[in-house]
């Protein structure tokens, strides 16, 4: 549940983003806008889990690789 309504938020303000930056530029047609738009909330929508677990492993494994080292030093301390 929660997954889908964060899903539906960034697909929104993707969308959202788009159609604001095409309005200021004028860039292109409307038709493609919106449907450059609704392409960009699309992927939005499917890679924020992978993004967002990229990030959570990435910090995981720092936090871990941390602890090891605070051990080696605490270790290499008391044999010095």
């Amino acid at each position: 549940m929660l997954r889908s309504l964060l899903a539906a938020i960034i697909g929104g303000v993707a969308t959202f983003v788009f159609l604001l930056i095409w309005d200021v530029t004028d860039f292109t047609t409307p038709m493609t806008a919106y449907f450059l738009a609704g392409v960009v909330s699309a992927l939005g929508t499917l890679l924020w889990p992978a993004v967002l677990g990229v990030w959570a492993w990435n910090r995981a494994k720092n936090r871990r690789d941390e602890r090891i080292q605070e051990e080696v030093n605490r270790q290499m301390s008391g044999k010095g």
